[in-house]
């Protein structure tokens, strides 16, 4: 019998229900990763096709979809960037209530930079340098940045580690998890994740480093829209995917 490649097939389980969705075949055997069928079957020509355990007939492979080794769908762009949006509207107000004091330290001297050069413009005169803002508001900055890097360690790392996703990925019903093998998170994965992400956030108080270390972030974010394992720069480092859950 010709060997089935890995792929996506109409599932075989005679008790699946209807409508009749697809399941991951690893080359050997059946896998416990199933999906809605992305259409009907193919059915082959009378010369022939593919058989497998339990089919009565050959079917084409179905659509190509990403995945894990195991067969485990991976997560699409738009859901991660959609479940960070909502991680980030969680945190935001968090940061903010603990960082209160020296935001609105900020908030405060950024509002004199901004008037000194209103009523230079307004004078006529030379606009003052506004160059050294960051180095006059070193203190409150490192503050704000320590507060936020705690509120995010805590949010992600203790989410990651109990449910293998922050709520904004439970909202959307994604996971993250090996890309080798499925099950629960180390705290050596949870971590290098973590790091993975967020390395760069306090570099980016030093004047000149700070400039070029701005770039990460995005390329991070962008990285699964071209890598073919739909792997984040923070996911490589750590070894992971983020992939569909069923709910």
């Amino acid at each position: 019998m010709t060997q089935i490649p890995a792929g996506w097939y109409p599932d075989p389980d005679p008790d699946a229900p209807e409508p009749r969705g697809q399941r991951y075949w690893d080359g050997r055997l059946w896998t416990e990763h199933v999906q809605p069928a992305a259409g009907a079957p193919a059915y082959p020509s009378p010369a022939g096709g593919y058989r497998y355990p339990g089919a009565p007939g050959g079917y084409a492979a179905g659509a190509a979809v990403a995945t894990t080794p195991d067969g485990q769908q991976l997560a699409g762009w738009w859901s991660r960037v959609g479940a960070y949006l909502i991680d980030l509207v969680v945190m935001t107000p968090l940061i903010a209530i603990l960082a209160f004091p020296w935001i609105r330290e900020i908030a405060g001297a950024y509002a004199d930079m901004v008037r000194e050069v209103l009523d230079a413009v307004r004078s006529g005169q030379a606009v003052p340098d506004q160059s050294g803002f960051a180095a006059d508001n070193a203190g409150p900055l490192l503050a704000l940045t320590l507060v936020s890097l705690l509120v995010n360690f805590v949010y992600n790392v203790g989410f990651l580690k109990w449910k293998a996703a922050t709520p904004g990925k439970l909202l959307i019903g994604l996971r993250v998890r090996l890309r080798e093998v499925p099950g629960p998170l180390g705290w050596g994965t949870v971590l290098r994740r973590w790091v993975g992400q967020n390395w760069y956030s306090p570099l980016s108080l030093v004047p000149v480093l700070g400039n070029l270390l701005v770039i990460y972030p995005f390329l991070d974010l962008l990285w699964p829209l071209w890598d073919s394992k739909k792997q984040a720069l923070h996911d490589k480092i750590a070894a992971t995917n983020v992939v569909r859950h069923s709910r």
